[in-house]
């Protein structure tokens, strides 16, 4: 009797919020606490990178609590990220949310008829 055949789930690739002020060393610009960067491994170390030099400028964070709007989020846009950050408390890391392109947010969020409250005030801006 042959065993069933078990899908692997697809990593998803993680970007972090950071838990402390830093720089970028692609240009070198001061990143403050919260910003968020990708990580890419060096000789030694790991380097950030900040969302720009990192081509994630032109995708939007959707903070955790709708797990509806993150799925279908993830479902439309062709690359999305999880956000993950350091908890001093619990010694590990916690989800923050996904970056995701504002166009598979948009499509989203007229599938599941719901509009984030916080992308409402950063288009009203």
């Amino acid at each position: 009797m042959a065993e069933p055949v078990k899908k692997e789930k697809a990593q998803k690739e993680v970007v972090y919020s950071l838990s402390r002020a830093s720089r970028c060393h692609g240009c070198d610009k001061k990143l403050p606490l919260g910003e968020i960067v990708k990580l890419q491994k060096a000789e030694e170390d790991r380097e950030a990178l900040c969302r720009t030099c990192s081509k994630l400028d032109d995708l939007e964070l959707i903070g955790k609590g709708n797990a509806k709007i993150t799925r279908l989020a993830a479902k439309y846009s062709t690359v999305s990220y999880v956000v993950m950050k350091w908890s001093e408390v619990w010694k590990t890391y916690e989800r923050l949310g996904i970056l995701a392109e504002p166009k598979a947010i948009d499509k989203a969020e007229e599938e599941a008829q719901v509009k984030l409250a916080s992308r409402e005030s950063r288009k009203s801006k």
